[in-house]
């Protein structure tokens, strides 16, 4: 780099180039001031009015201006002329009404009447006159009207993407509907949803305006003053576009970025972009062919924009994110903030970001999880993923980039299993329609927050091409080969069942305690070959779900804007026929059985359920014997904590089954009728959709029920799969102990799958496993005594580093802020209302009636469902297993609760609207 350029951009951007300020207006010494106590603030303005009223943004700009930096004219709207407007037309009123009703799955619906009410209320005369002297002291043209929140790029919260921008605004009026448009942004669903999550006041969103000269940009950007995908601070990250910057910030076009060392200047790293759009205010006009290759900025204006962020850097004391501009030469501020994603000490490096989620996959696998299990479930995600990659026609050299993170999408921290999620982000981009498709990823897993994809673009992309149009190809073709197994998913999966029962019945049907631990593992490799290969098909489902779900509330929101809370998750039900019901049906059939014979009812309810089977096989009743028997033969792998290899079975341990039976004794089985809510949905349909909007409605539904159909089915297949797993294991377990290579069978828990193989394929030594067992051992016991990980935690570099450090264990065990008040509120999954006695269980057998209360589920409580007036689950979404299977069985139900388990203790009276996902809690006493 030439350090004499930086010396001179470092002079001339510190003198501020030909920026000069404007003058400052306010109201108070103005012509106009007695009509109106507001200032209209601006570079001039003092620091204590900037800092009560301009909000963060308005903040920034007034620090930028007064550090003598080129920044493009400007007066703010403050706090108080939102507050004002509000009073003045009511609608403090009309939103704390709305809001008073808020939960994650309404915020659209809340949003839209919100926006609604502020877009169509008077603005007075004063406002006008005020909004219209700000503008005055800008001068003609095009402005940006851009929204200030006060909490927004703050230290605590970056509120990214959530309030609105509006460009190449022109005369008073449309100022005047912009003004509006930032105003009702102030209650968007994103934000919604972010100040219900961070427990921020709903009803007192602050927002200031900027309104703000339009620079006509030639190139614009931004520069962060240290790698935001590492926390790397000796690295500087510029991306840049030709034209404004709006389609940079959408993501619509796809960037030049520059990474730069900060201690010599050299270009580490050059990506362009495709840029094949620029945005010019109000239009987007393609970029010609031979730009498109070429870089957006010189060397020149690289140095010139990394100086000006350095200089900043530096005034600020902190690591910004700074938007910049370049027109006819002259380099232009346009916002400055402080990077929001923690960050290590100036002195060090940060190492990789990586973020951790356990969404549902605590639903699979709570708690403290074994060795095996973990690898086991490692390995297995590995193979499908690479399947998936194998029926998207992914090239050879694509896969085996991707090698690098298909082997680490689940993570084993402090002996929990979390998802590596910007890993999952990767995959959900490998399917079309990439930006829905991770939107629709975060809905099925349950995670509380999304991810700021356009600040993540990087890291999130899957693979690697040679050049646009070979990524262009590559795109199509796996397009193409997702389409094609969509449209088959009915005939893939009856395929697939096809194959894998007489593959399941024969491996099943093996005794494996009688065979010799080579033999059994023997059995197992042909085992994994036979089935992993053909498991690929279950990520299409997932994608599948994802994409016809996500079109399905498009079009609901687009043509039914006002619908109710529940109908987005209520049109997915109605599938009486999904294979995850039928025990629910059979043990409500046993039940009925049980009813009808006094003596074996007496039996079952008055013998503890671990001694139950035993004695009923003795007292002389062999046609319940028999139904319970093959109650157990199609469904003993349909347990607790199902794909817990170290987890007993039914068959292992019936006492759980007897439990669930007697509580289904005790309260009776649900009936299925979900007439009601298809009555509701046809009349909504009818009423608010023409014919042809009601064809494809009805199209888009039945996509939806079939994937979800079809994924319960393989799932179903996955549980059987897992259970005949266990059993091999176990054995094998068995046998290393019989000759001495274990203790027990059951140590085999405490060894990865890749131990396990090495004990017959020569790659560990005998004498290091009991040692490394022992070992494992008291790192379960510690794991037990430490107090969970929070559901979702940023690290950075090493993980097993950074979990090793207290000060970072402490900070993410600091105690969250729980909302007070007398109503929870979640994500409601089954329409319909509840009112009862709490139980609150860590396990299905624990539950013997009311409204069932939990952290978590998984498919082996399915049985007790039936028993249940009401489900409240504080992880999962609505279409976990857990929810579908709800749903068909109609019981009011709301999962996504934060602090249900915290806030609700067994025998409180709740009332539970499975509408709005409201509970209602008993007034403290």
């Amino acid at each position: 780099m030439n350090f004499d350029t930086i010396a001179r951009a470092r002079d001339e951007f510190e003198a501020g180039g030909s920026y000069a300020p404007h003058e400052t207006f306010d109201a108070s010494s103005s012509v106009g001031s007695t009509a109106s106590p507001r200032v209209i603030l601006t570079a001039a303005s003092p620091a204590e009015a900037i800092e009560r009223l301009a909000g963060n943004k308005g903040r920034s700009l007034h620090r930028l201006a007064n550090l003598g930096v080129a920044v493009p004219h400007w007066a703010i709207l403050g706090t108080d002329c939102f507050a004002e407007f509000r009073r003045d037309g009511g609608l403090d009123q009309t939103i704390a009404a709305l809001l008073s009703d808020f939960t994650p799955a309404n915020a659209a619906a809340i949003a839209s009447q919100i926006r609604e009410a502020v877009l169509t209320c008077d603005i007075s005369a004063t406002l006008r006159a005020d909004i219209a002297r700000a503008r005055d002291t800008i001068g003609d043209g095009a402005l940006a009207v851009r929204s200030s929140g006060v909490e927004e790029d703050s230290a605590s919260f970056s509120f990214a993407g959530q309030f609105d921008t509006f460009l190449d605004v022109r005369g008073l009026d449309s100022t005047l509907e912009h003004v509006r448009r930032c105003w009702a942004s102030a209650y968007s669903e994103r934000s919604l949803r972010y100040r219900h999550q961070h427990g921020l006041d709903m009803a007192g969103a602050g927002m200031a305006v900027i309104l703000q000269r339009l620079v006509q940009a030639d190139t614009s950007g931004v520069v962060f003053t240290i790698n935001p995908a590492n926390g790397n601070r000796d690295e500087l990250v510029l991306s840049a576009v030709y034209g404004l910057g709006e389609g940079l910030v959408s993501g619509a076009v796809d960037a030049d970025t520059i990474t730069v060392d900060r201690q010599t200047g050299q270009h580490k790293q050059v990506v362009i972009g495709e840029k094949r759009e620029r945005h010019d205010g109000r239009h987007i006009r393609e970029v010609p062919a031979a730009l498109r290759d070429a870089a957006a900025l010189s060397n020149d204006e690289i140095e010139r924009v990394v100086a000006a962020a350095r200089t900043l850097e530096n005034r600020f004391d902190e690591p910004l994110d700074i938007e910049w501009c370049i027109a006819e030469h002259q380099l232009w501020i346009l916002q400055a903030r402080p990077v929001t994603t923690p960050v290590a000490p100036a002195q060090s490096r940060a190492g990789d970001f990586q973020l951790w989620d356990n969404s549902n996959i605590v639903e699979n696998y709570p708690g403290v999880t074994t060795q095996l299990t973990f690898t086991f479930a490692q390995h297995v995600y590995a193979q499908v993923f690479r399947e998936f990659c194998r029926l998207l026609a992914i090239p050879h050299k694509q896969r085996r980039e991707m090698d690098g993170f298909l082997g680490s999408t689940l993570a084993f921290l402090n002996g929990r299993v979390y998802y590596n999620l910007l890993h999952w982000y990767k995959l959900s981009g490998l399917a079309p329609f990439q930006d829905l498709g991770r939107k629709m990823m975060e809905v099925q897993m349950g995670v509380d927050e999304p991810l700021d994809l356009a600040s993540f673009a990087e890291l999130i992309k899957p693979y690697k091409a040679g050049s646009r149009t070979g990524l262009a190809c590559i795109r199509a073709v796996s397009g193409t080969k997702f389409a094609w197994h969509f449209a088959r998913l009915e005939r893939n999966v009856e395929r697939f069942r096809a194959f894998f029962y007489p593959v399941y019945d024969e491996f099943n049907a093996l005794d494996y305690r009688a065979l010799p631990a080579d033999a059994v593992y023997a059995h197992y490799c042909r085992f994994e070959q036979a089935l992993l290969a053909r498991w690929g098909m279950m990520i299409v489902l997932e994608s599948a779900i994802g994409l016809s779900y996500g079109v399905l509330r498009r079009l609901i929101k687009r043509w039914i804007p006002d619908a109710p809370e529940w109908l987005e998750v209520a049109v997915i039900g109605g599938m009486d026929d999904i294979e995850s019901i039928e025990p629910v049906r059979r043990l409500a059939a046993l039940a009925e059985a049980v009813r009808s014979n006094p003596r074996v009812e007496a039996l079952i309810r008055n013998t503890p359920s671990s001694e139950a089977y035993a004695a009923l096989r003795e007292c002389g009743a062999p046609e319940i014997v028999a139904d319970i028997e093959r109650y157990l033969a199609d469904f003993a792998y349909r347990s607790n904590n199902e794909l817990k290899l170290e987890e007993p079975d039914l068959r292992e341990d019936p006492g759980v089954l007897f439990d669930m039976l007697k509580a289904s004794l005790a309260h009776g089985a649900a009936t299925i009728d979900r007439s009601a809510t298809e009555a509701r949905i046809d009349a909504l349909v009818r009423e608010r959709l023409s014919p042809l909007q009601r064809w494809i409605f009805a199209r888009a539904r039945s996509r939806v029920r079939a994937a979800i159909r079809a994924r319960e089915t393989v799932r179903f297949c996955r549980s059987r799969a897992f259970g005949v797993a266990r059993r091999m294991f176990r054995a094998i377990g068995d046998g290393l102990a019989a000759d001495g290579v274990l203790a027990t069978g059951r140590d085999i828990f405490h060894l990865r799958l890749d131990e396990i193989r090495g004990c017959f394929e020569g790659t560990v030594s005998h004498r290091e496993l009991r040692p490394l067992i022992e070992q494992r051992k008291r790192d379960d016991a510690s794991y037990r005594a430490m107090d969970d990980l929070p559901p979702r935690f940023v690290t950075h570099g090493p993980v097993a580093a950074w979990l090793g450090k207290p000060a970072n264990l402490a900070a993410l065990h600091a105690a969250p802020h729980q909302a007070a008040g007398a109503t929870l509120r979640g994500t409601p999954c089954s329409p319909g209302f509840a009112e009862g006695r709490a139980k609150v269980v860590r396990e299905a057998n624990e539950f013997d009636g009311g409204i069932l209360v939990t952290y978590r589920t998984d498919p082996g409580w399915v049985p007790v469902f039936a028993s249940a007036t009401g489900l409240l689950i504080e992880r999962g979404s609505p279409l976990t297993h857990a929810a579908i299977v709800a749903r068909e069985i109609g019981i009011p139900t709301v999962v996504q609760i934060p602090g249900l388990t915290t806030r609700v203790q067994s025998g409180m009276q709740l009332k539970v609207d499975g509408h709005s996902g409201v509970i209602e809690l008993p007034e403290p006493t």
